[in-house]
């Protein structure tokens, strides 16, 4: 890390925060943060004041990162990092970066790194000004584990409240098993950055030896959320760099072909029943 850990000091002194456009309400396109007919903002942090964890929230998880663009200087920065638009991430040495595509836009959605017997999936969301997405969503979260047939619980961790699941899953061979994932997210500036972290990272998550490299990447990592408005929880879309963004596309549309001509081959018989019989040809 070599941009500072404060944010970048404005010439004229104003704090850059200050000045930037609420461009939610000027817009008036619905997305902004106010109750509809009350003039009051919405309440985003969701959870009951009686809230166990509310505390915990309360607390500045991002002193040490992860930034927001407007908090750093990458300028005059000679770190080598990887730009993609959305996130600038800061891979280290032997890590494997691999990204979540949309077939039908091919577009990025999540980069997926992965070093050691660990990884990590990094997402970024457009969030409510005044805060809470996290607050709101992670029971949801947690429920959903849980009617899937897994099991999850919330805890403390080194980002504030995470969800630790075990979710069931298919092997390779095709033998029943649990994967182990943690989930956090942490919210800047009308941005908040989802991590998933799997393997011995979410299985050893009290040994700081074990995940002390993704925390370090995590706590680099830069959010670029732009000044479009977006209604809360819409996704932001990763640039990636011309040449791998040709690779990806025709990785993509490879995959598209793919299955197309499987389903190409399948064929329906007519059934003696009257229904319909589809057979792999």
């Amino acid at each position: 890390m070599i941009f500072g850990r404060k944010r970048t000091a404005r010439k004229d002194g104003a704090d850059p925060q200050e000045e930037r456009p609420d461009t939610e309400q000027a817009t008036g396109t619905g997305t902004d943060e106010k109750a509809a007919g009350t003039g009051e903002p919405t309440d985003w942090r969701g959870a009951a004041q009686d809230d166990p964890w509310a505390a915990v929230d309360a607390r500045d998880w991002r002193e040490d990162g992860p930034f927001d663009i407007d908090e750093v200087d990458l300028e005059s920065d000679p770190v080598g990092r990887m730009d993609l638009g959305a996130l600038v991430i800061t891979p280290i040495d032997g890590m494997e970066v691999r990204f979540q595509v949309e077939q039908t836009s091919a577009r990025a959605t999540a980069v997926l790194l992965l070093h050691d017997e660990s990884a990590m999936e990094l997402s970024v969301y457009a969030a409510p000004r005044s805060g809470g997405l996290w607050a709101d969503v992670r029971e949801e979260v947690a429920e959903a584990a849980r009617q899937q047939g897994g099991t999850a619980e919330l805890a403390e961790g080194p980002f504030g409240v995470e969800v630790r699941r075990m979710m069931p899953v298919v092997t390779p061979e095709g033998q029943q098993g649990l994967q182990p994932t943690r989930m956090l997210m942490i919210e800047g500036p009308r941005w908040a950055l989802r991590a998933v972290v799997y393997g011995r990272a979410a299985i050893d998550y009290a040994d700081e030896a074990v995940t002390a490299e993704l925390r370090e990447v995590l706590r680099d990592t830069v959010v670029r959320r732009g000044d479009l408005p977006m209604p809360p929880g819409s996704i932001l879309a990763l640039t990636l760099p011309p040449e791998l963004d040709e690779q990806v596309r025709a990785a993509t549309q490879a995959e598209v072909a793919a299955q197309a001509g499987a389903e190409a081959q399948r064929r329906v018989l007519p059934d003696p029943t009257g229904q319909s019989t589809a057979i792999q040809g």
